[in-house]
């Protein structure tokens, strides 16, 4: 583990549990730019597919959650939410995510993510308890 003194989360009935947060904003190349994050790293989308690594291993990840700055709205009138694809939190310290469309189903192109400003909270597990 990285020089880090993780203080626990009141009221977690889950030991060693932590979280991470940040933000990102979109490129029109799928680079994130205007980064704000601790203790993790963000790719760029590639085909609407991202990878999140970690600078330190922990024992499993809890969960994931990105919030969109706005409406929402990748394009004229489509929602977008994501999917884990892969995770190795505990060996490579990485999770790869993919951008989905709700109105087709089909990944969202880097393109449309230009300007979107993502918010990140990571949930993971620094005990084997």
């Amino acid at each position: 583990m990285a020089n880090r003194m993780f203080k626990p989360l009141d009221g977690t009935l889950t030991q060693g549990l932590v979280c991470l947060t940040g933000s990102w904003t979109f490129d029109s190349s799928g680079v994130p730019s205007k980064t704000a994050h601790e203790g993790f790293s963000v790719d760029t989308a590639t085909a609407g597919a991202q990878t999140i690594t970690l600078e330190d291993k922990y024992n499993s990840l809890v969960g994931l959650v990105l919030t969109y700055q706005g409406d929402g709205s990748f394009g004229s009138t489509e929602t977008t939410t994501e999917e884990i694809l892969t995770e190795t939190v505990s060996t490579t310290k990485a999770i790869d995510i993919q951008y989905i469309a709700l109105d087709d189903g089909n990944t969202q192109p880097h393109a449309k993510l230009a300007g979107i400003t993502v918010r990140c909270m990571i949930w993971l597990k620094n005990s084997s308890v």
